[in-house]
């Protein structure tokens, strides 16, 4: 795995295929790798470059005791794409949705186009008038996080059931579960970073290319709003479904989540949309 160093910081970052480039950004938490079964289905039209986010795989973390930002991800992604080259599409997932919207507000990289796939950015809710939508997942990852500084070793139950449905986390396989467990700090340290994001209706319409959000149909109600906030918040948004698709799209629907990345570059659009 290559890696970016931009002073004392480092960057690795998965880079195969070969065509036009397209920068595909993980959920939290998780690592490049779990980009891999859909950007080897790309890999023989485009280039894929999928970083680690900061405290995954080899990439830094932001400093000891630093407050948790969105925008230090963006700033390594930034130095990286000076690297390697302008992508055609940047595509985020969950906690990568709020990274690569945070990178395309920030103007400093002219992608042609944003794919946002069930973004977790609680924080434009109460931009968009969603007032109590956003107070009640406030309690649910406040409670999540004093849970875990309290000693509930599970406490990251309670955000698998709030983005993929109550029952989830009782569901996966107890593999999936230990990685969860011990990768419950870096998952706090992304939360927090979410919740101190900052979106204005200065801003986001100034995104100067095509946003497309794609949300799963079995998604939670949270989700819809989200994707649909972003959708009418910035200047060229666009919010549609996946069929029988849940917020596990990209390992539960992986030809699909291709196709639709394929065909966002083509105009050739999936027939899994709604």
């Amino acid at each position: 795995m290559p890696i970016f160093k931009l002073n004392s910081r480092k960057m690795s970052y998965d880079d195969y295929g070969s065509g036009p480039l397209i920068l595909l950004l993980h959920g939290s938490p998780g690592t490049a790798k779990s980009w891999e079964p859909v950007g080897k289905r790309l890999a023989g039209r485009f280039r894929v470059i999928a970083p680690d986010l900061p405290g995954y795989g080899e990439t830094s973390p932001q400093s000891v005791g630093a407050p948790p930002e969105v925008g230090y991800a963006g700033l390594l992604i930034e130095g990286l794409m000076h690297k390697v080259g302008v992508p055609q599409i940047m595509a985020g997932y969950s906690y990568g949705g709020v990274v690569a919207l945070n990178l395309a507000s920030r103007g400093g990289i002219p992608f042609r186009k944003l794919i946002l796939f069930e973004p977790v950015a609680l924080k434009i809710l109460p931009l968009a008038g969603e007032l109590e939508a956003f107070k009640k997942a406030s309690v649910v990852f406040e409670d999540y996080i004093s849970s875990f500084e309290k000693g509930n070793q599970q406490a990251i139950q309670k955000m698998v059931d709030f983005w993929f449905g109550p029952g989830a986390f009782d569901k996966l396989p107890p593999k999936s579960v230990s990685y969860l467990i011990n990768e419950t700090p870096a998952n706090i340290r992304d939360v927090q970073a979410t919740f101190r994001e900052h979106y204005s209706t200065n801003t986001l319409p100034k995104i100067p290319f095509p946003v497309e959000v794609i949300v799963g149909d079995h998604s939670p109600e949270t989700t819809l709003q989200i994707g649909q906030a972003i959708a009418n918040l910035v200047r060229t948004g666009r919010l549609r479904k996946i069929k029988d698709a849940n917020h596990a799209m990209i390992t539960t629907h992986i030809d699909a989540v291709a196709r639709i990345i394929e065909g966002l570059i083509s105009h050739d659009f999936a027939s899994e949309l709604l």
